[in-house]
């Protein structure tokens, strides 16, 4: 898509929704995403009709691009309709599903339900709704159920929820007989370390990361990230991303995390647009970056607007600041309190 030069002309609110909803669209794959959606094909390919489908469980902190990978894959196998005879069939190859939070295995499984299209997905016990999602399954045509989010299963940290928990997922994915993939953070670790068979059941484990800045080797993929960025963004010029000095930039306020990078670029873009300008310049990132807040990270500065900015210097100037700040607060807690 190519988008016509602004020169210098304030644009209005619905010309700055559509620039800025095209960047929300972009999907750049992260090195490992080509290998995980071929994972994923074969996984398809492989668990239909098995005695013993594939499981696979995918996790990395949040930001990495867990939800866009399998979304993605998700959308190369749209629900359809199907005519016979006279009468019309749904199917849909592949269910994608968000966990709620603070789910339950009968919660999970009104949610399961609720998206393959069952009008009474809120009524009945667990074990109803589970033989109800068995009987979909086969009626749909689906060959794999994704449980996205799925740290929220297990949200309440407790023995009893571990338990819980981990018992539903083994049953489930031995009883529905298709593919199945889970999705979550690296915190839903423990529930493969409460119950050994669903963690051989889930044998293949692939882990998502954010980008490495390190060696010259990660700095020029990370670069090479930005450069195919710059060339989707809905401007007549390149913004330069992949120049080093801005690279180190972005890489500091992101951490190699790509929801970051696209964040930063989409209110760089509302700025630049109501400009009327034809490139997202480093003046526009700067003003970006105040609208970005990360708890986290309390004691990160603007890259945009330090004209000596040094990412070794910085990132150690904010380590230090968060280490002091760390001492304030055990110093805190250590002072005995006043006796009235």
């Amino acid at each position: 898509m190519e988008f016509e030069r602004l020169n210098g002309v304030a644009q209005n609110s619905d010309e700055i929704k559509r620039r800025v909803e095209h960047v929300k669209g972009i999907i750049v794959h992260h090195p490992k995403y080509e290998q995980l959606l071929e994972e994923l094909e074969m996984m398809l390919v492989l668990s239909e009709g098995s005695v013993s489908p594939e499981g696979l469980y995918i996790f990395g902190p949040t930001g990495v691009g867990k939800s866009t990978v399998t979304t993605e894959f998700t959308d190369r196998y749209p629900r359809e309709i199907v005519k016979k005879e006279d009468k019309e069939f749904p199917r849909i190859p592949i269910l994608h599903v968000r966990v709620p939070p603070k789910a339950t295995p009968r919660m999970l499984a009104s949610k399961v339900l609720e998206i393959m299209g069952d009008p009474f997905h809120h009524k009945g016990t667990e074990s109803e709704l589970t033989s109800r999602i068995h009987h979909f399954v086969r009626s749909l045509g689906i060959k794999m159920i994704i449980l996205d989010e799925f740290q929220h299963l297990i949200d309440a940290d407790t023995d009893h929820v571990l338990a819980t928990a981990s018992n539903w997922v083994k049953t489930f994915t031995e009883e529905i007989r298709i593919a199945v993939v889970l999705c979550g953070m690296p915190e839903s670790n423990k529930v493969f370390i409460r119950n050994g068979q669903l963690d051989r059941r889930f044998c293949n484990k692939v882990e998502l990361e954010p980008f490495a800045y390190g060696t010259p080797e990660e700095i020029i993929t990370f670069r090479i990230f930005l450069k195919k960025i710059d060339g989707l963004l809905p401007f007549a010029d390149s913004a330069n991303l992949a120049d080093p000095r801005k690279a180190d930039k972005i890489y500091y306020i992101s951490k190699g995390i790509p929801f970051y990078v696209m964040k930063l670029l989409e209110n760089a873009t509302f700025f630049a647009v109501k400009a009327g300008d034809d490139q997202i310049t480093e003046s526009h990132m700067a003003r970006a970056m105040l609208k970005i807040k990360q708890v986290a990270r309390p004691y990160v500065v603007n890259p945009f607007t330090d004209t000596n900015f040094g990412l070794e210097a910085v990132i150690r100037g904010e380590t230090d600041a968060m280490t002091r700040y760390k001492e304030k607060l055990m110093i805190k807690k250590r002072k005995p309190k006043k006796s009235s």
